[in-house]
């Protein structure tokens, strides 16, 4: 993980820009929830993804980008292994993302986070750090 480990909220701080795919830019706003949904992320014992080592090859982890006409939102998304991908069935493939979307969905939620509704299996997006009217 971190070069220089640290606690989780450390590793969170120093992979928030790290785990952005693309490069997308973050808002202030944005990079806030990013530090918050990774830090659940290592809590998970997952990996976040990391640009960094996405150039030399590892792009498993798990990876944020910014939602697209909605400042305060960040999709939470799950990157596998580029060489298992080519080995294994598409229906296979398809079942694995799909499964750690839920299970990522699940963790942010049971975290208390405030997490948009949608279909199973989806890269979920997160609107904040707790539901409105939540604890």
């Amino acid at each position: 993980m971190h070069p220089q480990g640290g606690d989780h909220r450390t590793q969170a701080r120093y992979f928030a820009r790290l785990a952005v795919l693309d490069g997308a830019a973050l808002t202030a706003t944005q990079e806030e929830l990013a530090r918050a949904v990774l830090e659940v992320v290592l809590l998970a014992g997952l990996p976040p993804y990391n640009i960094e080592a996405a150039a030399e090859g590892e792009e498993t982890g798990v990876g944020l980008t910014p939602v697209q006409g909605r400042r305060h939102a960040l999709r939470v998304l799950w990157r596998q292994d580029a060489t298992t991908v080519l080995h294994l069935p598409d229906e296979l493939v398809h079942a694995q993302q799909a499964a750690m979307h839920q299970a990522l969905r699940t963790k942010l939620s049971a975290h208390q986070f405030w997490v948009e509704d949608g279909p199973a299996g989806q890269a979920p997006v997160v609107l904040g750090l707790t539901r409105p009217g939540g604890t």
